[in-house]
């Protein structure tokens, strides 16, 4: 009976792998049809109004604005309630993010609203920025009074512009804005008042793909269009298989925003996939930045063009309010600060989980398992984490294991402890309807499962068969799911156990578009099953990953949680690590990882990765060692593969291509755990003070117009460069360098002259470069995972005559940096002095303490890249001794200085001299 299950599951897979069919456009879902339809009409009508604002409603106190927004074609509806909420940013408390608030006033059902606190914070924890008002006659003005941040109202038609030093944005001034109201069925009403008086088809009932949505409720969409003014382009609205400028006009169809279990996904097309993140960067052509974020969990498309100098764009979502935000510039880092002012900053993960991973689907048992561990060893290959897909469970049962397969787990667990590794198992959403299944009892005991329409139990098919759906929404459900990683319930649980949430859009086999009904209901924070899925479809995975992370804390509390999700939405960064799905072996795949990895550090979400080399099919071996050599430049690197049967993926360790490709592994490999305090360091400007780890070409040079045209490089925190090779037999590659001079990270003996740079590709590694005036971190002891490598010393190297750098460490592990206990260190040099300054500050903890690693933090040796001259002498400093140095001449007149043994520690104040 299991293997017919499975190839029945495998006939539906194949079925909707590639048929784009299975999912819907903009032309097939009434409410995109219908708003495009009235947006045609306003733009056909130059002189309708249909919005306007009433004056005399305006009132103000402290940082907000109420007014109400009247229906100008018939007066009799109820107005639209308009707030705006001024606040100041986190990081450095200047002006610049404005909250733009409009629902309607006692509506027929609740119009659906986030819980404050789990994706935007509360305001009560925000700063508020006082405002000032006055109408000068058909306009009223709102200005900051913490800086030059104003917003203009204009009243008939209601427009609104959003100006700080420089930058302008606008927000329904092509009058676009669609709010449409719950209604009857079979009622009427005069006048225009929304797009549902341009098409009244499929309002209460629609099919699509043999599936009917009844729509009890109505219509309920909401829309406006946002105008940004003197952008060159706008950027993120990640998840979407797409290139990094999303106005440059290449799609008919607008970016869709509906979470989908999408196998084999197109690629260069704007259909959603398996993540949701509203929100944009506008980049303007003298380099000032701004943002706009609208975090509406229903379905949604958003537009893009170029028009002009300006881009233009207008935002569609099914249902809900709309809740918007303005962010400030000036620059990109800064857009990003307020974007995690309002969302939270980024959860700093455990430093093992930086290091490599691997997974497939699956390790057949404990001992194939336990092979695998022992041939990283016997390869000499680095290695942190082994994972286990959904085969090792009893029946997809998840907080089980095989009874067979995984009956000795514990042995499993042992092995990889006493490696110093840690082990990831899978726990989906959907559990399988079996009352003889714990987790299953319990959820049904406490009525915690989703509902039909008719609030029965909603029965859907996934990978163990019939299955219910937990209502992730509701947080009574999320806190009894935190109790099954207890230690006591889930067996051979360790703290070295992590988890991998997958499927979690959700995924749903015999569902429309492969997931939920839209009229399915969610208890949220209601009293009963209110909620339509409709609401919340794109938080569903949101919430699953958010419970996972709390069920790791549950289970131990000052250990720092690891959670690797599919699905995601705004603020899924607080909780852990994403990745871009289920890609494939090919090299247009591998290409395309760049900008949708970027993309997503964009958006708020650094720990991020691409499946390497590809899930699907067999890779090449060029292609599998290309992957690889790219992907030890990702925050999160995990080799992973499909299952043996079904389409056959042959195994793909490191050490299965050839004696040649297992040694380029090992010293790839090699280099991503060498970088590791480095790679911590980057983290931890993320997690702490909001710094996106991978950058696009512009993002530390908005001037330069060249670097947009750049998607197959990326920045590391600006200054390390990567240059993927995209391409089979490529030999030769086109490399933009950013101004400013450049290092090769492989041979600093050779430092490249000019920006555009075509260079011969070394079959051995991707084109790497370091900024001059940066400093790295390094461990260069090859260790059998990250935990070994704790006592090893550090290795700093300082490019350029005149640099600059941070090292951040903790123990790695617990919660005590939030405390202070942690290693924060600046070390600058002039040309001739390099002088560490400890105790630096963090905004999200504040100073560092030290003193818990200061043992630990030697630094065994100090390098110096591209100095004009070899120093005389050096010295620690007030020393008379002078230290152990070794120089040798680049091919470019300068020096390479290697001081070895300097007798100086990380977290503590020191200088070293160079003579001359």
């Amino acid at each position: 009976m299991a293997l017919r299950v499975q190839v029945l599951l495998a006939g539906w897979v194949l079925a909707w792998a590639v048929d784009k069919s299975k999912f819907r456009t903009c032309e097939q879902g009434s409410f995109c049809r219908r708003f495009r339809k009235y947006t045609d009409k306003v733009q056909q009508e130059p002189g309708l109004v249909v919005h306007k604002l009433e004056p005399s409603s305006v009132t103000h106190a402290g940082n907000k604005v109420q007014a109400q927004l009247l229906f100008a074609n018939n007066l009799r509806v109820k107005p639209l309630l308009l707030r705006l909420s001024f606040f100041l940013s986190d990081v450095d408390g200047s002006c610049g993010i404005v909250r733009a608030f409009i629902t309607e006033q006692e509506p027929m059902h609740p119009r659906f609203q986030l819980t404050e606190g789990d994706v935007v914070r509360p305001e009560k924890e925000l700063k508020p920025d006082t405002v000032t008002v006055r109408d000068t006659g058909g306009v009223t003005e709102v200005d900051s009074t913490s800086g030059t941040c104003k917003v203009q109202i204009r009243h008939a038609p209601f427009e609104l512009e959003f100006m700080a030093g420089g930058q302008v944005l606008r927000l329904n001034s092509r009058h676009f804005l669609n709010f449409e109201r719950y209604r009857a069925k079979g009622s009427s009403r005069e006048g225009l008042v929304d797009a549902t008086d341009v098409d009244d088809g499929n309002l209460f009932e629609e099919s699509f793909g043999g599936h009917t949505d009844s729509k009890p409720r109505g219509p309920a969409a909401v829309g406006v269009d946002v105008t940004f003014e003197g952008a060159r382009d706008v950027f993120g609205l990640a998840e979407h298989a797409a290139g990094l400028g999303l106005g440059e006009n290449r799609f008919s169809e607008p970016y869709r925003f509906f979470n989908l279990d999408v196998f084999e996904y197109a690629l260069d097309v704007p259909m959603a996939l398996y993540g949701a993140v509203p929100l944009v960067t506008a980049v303007q052509s003298d380099g000032l930045a701004s943002g706009f974020f609208f975090p509406n969990p229903s379905e949604g498309f958003v537009h893009v063009e170029a028009q002009g100098k300006d881009t233009r764009s207008w935002w569609l979502f099914e249902s809900g309010v709309m809740d918007m935000f303005f962010l400030a510039g000036p620059g990109p880092q800064e857009v990003l600060q307020r974007y995690h002012t309002v969302t939270g900053f980024p959860r700093l993960p455990p430093l093992a989980v930086l290091g490599k991973h691997q997974s497939r689907w699956n390790y057949v048992d404990v001992e194939d398992s336990i092979s695998i561990n022992r041939k990283f060893d016997q390869h000499d290959i680095p290695y942190d984490v082994l994972w286990l897909d959904i085969e090792h469970t009893d029946s997809k049962k998840y907080f089980t294991w095989h009874p067979s397969h995984f009956r000795e787990a514990d042995k499993l667990l042992d092995t990889l402890e006493a490696s110093k590794r840690k082990l990831v198992t899978i726990i989906d959403p959907h559990i399988k309807k079996d009352s003889g299944y714990d987790v299953y009892k319990k959820m049904q005991s406490h009525d915690f499962f989703t509902k039909t329409k008719d609030k029965q139990l909603y029965d859907g098919w996934c990978w163990p068969g019939t299955s219910s759906y937990p209502d992730f929404c509701n947080p009574e459900a999320r806190k009894l799911w935190t109790t099954f990683f207890k230690m006591d319930y889930y067996p051979h649980n360790r703290l070295d156990l992590y988890t991998w949430n997958d499927m979690n859009e959700p995924s749903v086999f015999n569902g429309p578009e492969v997931t939920m009904p839209r009229d399915n209901l969610h208890r949220c924070s209601e009293s009963d099953y209110k909620v339509e899925h409709r609401d919340v479809h794109n938080v569903y995975g949101f919430y699953h990953h958010m419970a996972t992370v709390e069920g790791q804390l549950v289970r131990a509390p000052n250990v720092r949680p690891f959670v690797l999700t599919r699905s995601f939405f705004a603020g899924s960064h607080k909780h852990g690590a994403i990745w871009t799905g289920d890609n494939m072996a090919k090299w247009e795949h591998l290409a395309i990882s760049v900008p949708m990895l970027v993309s997503l550090c964009l958006c708020g979400a650094s720990f991020v990765g691409a499946d390497v080399p590809g899930f699907f099919y067999d890779p090449e071996p060029e292609l599998f060692q290309r992957w690889h050599q790219l992907g030890i430049w990702y925050p999160f690197y995990r080799g992973h593969a499909h299952l043996d049967v079904w389409l056959r993926t042959k195994r793909r360790e490191p050490w299965m291509l050839g004696e040649a490709i297992t040694q380029n592994m090992r010293e790839q490999v090699t280099v991503r755990y060498q970088m590791l305090p480095t790679w911590y360091t980057l983290f931890a400007q993320w997690a702490l003070d909001g710094k996106p780890i991978m950058q696009p070409l512009w993002y530390q040079d908005t001037a330069d117009a060249e670097a947009f045209r750049y998607q197959n490089t990326h920045f590391l925190l600006g200054d390390i460069l990567v240059r993927a090779v995209t391409k089979a037999g490529e030999r030769t590659v086109d490399v933009y360098l950013p101004k400013g001079a450049w290092f090769d990270f492989w041979d600093p003996q050779a430092p490249p002259a000019g920006k555009l740079q075509k260079l011969k590709v070394s079959p051995s590694n991707v084109p790497v470069f370091v900024r001059s005036g940066a400093i790295l971190f390094k461990k260069m002891r090859r260790r059998r995972s990250s935990p070994t490598m704790a006592a090893d010393p550090y290795t700093v190297v300082v490019y350029g005559d005149r640099a600059r750098g941070f090292v951040y460490l903790d123990d790695g592990h617990s919660h005590e940096f939030k405390q202070g206990r942690f290693i924060y260190d600046k070390l600058t040099f002039d040309g001739q002095e390099l002088v560490a300054e400890p105790g630096q500050s963090l905004h999200a903890v504040g100073a560092a303490t030290g003193g818990l690693m200061s043992q630990s933090a030697v630094i065994e040796r100090i390098i110096f890249v591209g100095l004009k001259s070899a120093p005389r002498s050096t010295r620690l400093g007030d020393s008379p001794t002078e230290l152990e140095v070794t120089t040798s001449p680049t091919r470019n007149n300068a020096w390479v200085v290697s001081i070895k043994k300097p007798q100086c520690l990380l977290g503590t104040a020191w200088k070293l001299r160079l003579d001359f």
